[in-house]
């Protein structure tokens, strides 16, 4: 089974093991550290210190050796050798890689190929670090289409193959959501029921904080970064927010942000400015919240509200638009 090195896997640990702060108040704990390159908060209550003690180490070793293992800028992750074998042969998986790469086979199908994990050569293709940016032409980005598209991997149980060389994977639509979900089922198993679990404003809560009858998440205002317009009510739910109001360029008098439409090719401008979505798990939220960006206000707001149990608000350049039961989670 394809793996990363030992020494990978020592190196990310002790690097996001140098960032971890933990601070407690009486059953009340918080565990924060930087992996995945963005920040990590945990927040959970309990009384018992060895359940304190087993959850920071399990969940500080499984956050560092999922960035390890899944990391496309790591070239001795998984994901980083798969990308490297790309035109060669099939790279053999574990339990936990093929069943993750299912559950991107299960997204992709249900947003109708809106959500691709395998676009990685139009995200190489459009580098928001270069200094000046540059826009593609046509050709090329005709040319890294061609090699897009989850459909066209090869999988079955245990293995996946990149038929074409120049063809790679990121994960980075759903590895934030999954580690949240992850890390909440970990505290789940081990008798914990209030929590906050947080990586880079993605997030997902039990339960309830010391005294407040729920968790209040603030959604930040995109004109106003760090600013927000208003705050949900949650108890058992996860929200995560997607926008490009924090990376993009402007080039000739044309502004081009980070997310891309896989189907074009091209950044999307359809004044979408952040979608927040409120659903049952981070994955899900968090790829109907980047789905529904892509999509537009008029037909994301349609493609989610044909999910049970969620809501969202989509604020565009000059409108919010709310789906019906999102402002139940409005505090009055």
């Amino acid at each position: 089974m394809t793996q990363p090195p030992k020494s990978l896997v020592s190196s990310v640990l002790a690097r996001v093991g140098e960032s971890v702060r933990f601070e407690s108040n009486g059953d009340y704990h918080q565990i924060s550290c930087r992996a995945m390159s963005t920040p990590v908060r945990i927040v959970f209550r309990t009384k018992s210190p060895l359940i304190v003690e087993n959850y920071q180490q399990a969940a500080i070793r499984w956050i560092s050796l999922f960035e390890a293992r899944y990391s496309r800028f790591l070239a001795e992750s998984i994901v980083g050798q798969i990308n490297a074998g790309a035109g060669g042969a099939w790279i053999e998986l574990d339990e936990e890689a093929d069943g993750l790469f299912a559950l991107c086979s299960e997204m992709h199908t249900l947003t109708r190929g809106v959500f691709d994990p395998a676009a990685l050569p139009l995200l190489r293709l459009w580098d928001w670090k270069a200094d000046p940016p540059r826009v593609p032409d046509e050709s090329a980005i005709r040319g890294a289409l061609e090699i897009c598209g989850w459909e066209k991997i090869h999988r079955r149980p245990g293995g996946i193959c990149l038929p074409r060389a120049g063809m790679g994977i990121d994960l980075g639509g759903i590895g934030k959501e999954f580690a949240v979900d992850s890390l909440f089922y970990m505290a789940r198993e081990r008798g914990i029921k209030d929590m906050l679990i947080d990586i880079g404003q993605d997030l997902r809560v039990s339960g309830h904080p010391p005294g407040k009858d729920a968790w209040y998440i603030g959604l930040e205002e995109p004109d106003q970064p760090g600013q927000c317009w208003t705050a949900v009510r949650l108890i058992d739910h996860a929200v995560a927010t997607s926008g490009d109001y924090f990376r993009s360029f402007t080039h000739d008098g044309r502004r081009y942000g980070h997310i891309i439409d896989p189907r074009s090719g091209m950044p999307v401008g359809n004044q979408c400015q952040a979608v927040s979505v409120i659903a049952p798990s981070c994955v899900l939220a968090g790829i109907l919240s980047t789905a529904a960006f892509i999509l537009g206000a008029t037909d994301g707001l349609e493609f989610i509200q044909q999910h049970e149990n969620v809501h969202a608000c989509i604020t565009t350049d000059n409108a919010r638009h709310q789906t019906r039961r999102f402002s139940a989670h409005v505090p009055t």
